[in-house]
Formats: C-alpha cells, structure tokens, sequence
C-alpha cells in the first residue's frame, strides 16, 4: 500500500489536498485570500497500517506540496501550516479523509479536537 500512495495515489491525494485549501478559501480582500493552516489526513485502516513509519515523511512531503501550492496562488496561511497524517477507525471511500482547520496559534492543539469531532 506504501507504493499505492508514493505511487499514482500520492499524486491523487496530493490533487485532493490542494482542492480542499481551494474549497476553504476565503477572500478578505482584494490582494489578501486567507486559508486554513491546519490539515488532518485521515487515511483508511488497510492504508495507514501501511504506512506508520512512513507518516512523519508523508506529511512533510504533503506540507511541502501545500505550502508551494499557497505560494502559486498567493495564499495567506492562518497561522503555521501543519499537515499532519493519521489512522481512522473506519472505512472511506477514497482510502484517506481531509479536515482543516484555521489555527493563528497553536498548530498541534487542533489536532485533538479534528481527531475526535469527523
């Protein structure tokens, strides 16, 4: 499952994760377009079993495709932008599920609550 994600998937998942800081834009004014700076991947039970050596790598690398994402559109990150990768209990659809969410402060205090609330 490692190569279905570094492979074809990753691009998918890489594809995903712009499109959701796209969907969560917000313009505030005319050269300013706030984001979230915060995101959760949940990945499917069979993937992130897969891949538990591998997330602190996986996330750095999705971290990386945001953040030169945010650069190429101009974006405004709310804060430290933190991708962070981790398990769901249960089954999705496309093998991982993306949650964000605007933090100013503190990146790692949401995590906690993004965890328990999706």
């Amino acid at each position: 499952m490692l190569r279905r994600v570094r492979g074809h998937d990753q691009v998918e998942l890489f594809d995903a994760l712009r499109r959701h800081c796209d969907a969560h834009a917000v313009v505030c004014g005319r050269e300013r377009t706030l984001v979230p700076n915060v995101y959760l991947v949940r990945l499917a039970p069979g993937v992130s079993v897969s891949l538990d050596v591998h997330t602190v790598a996986l996330s750095q690398e999705l971290t990386d495709v945001l953040a030169l994402h945010g650069a190429e559109c101009a974006y405004e990150w709310a804060g430290p932008l933190t991708v962070r990768v981790t398990s769901t209990g249960t089954p999705v659809d496309a093998g991982y599920h993306i949650v964000s969410e605007a933090s100013p402060n503190s990146p790692t205090a949401p995590f906690t609550e993004l965890a328990t609330t999706a």
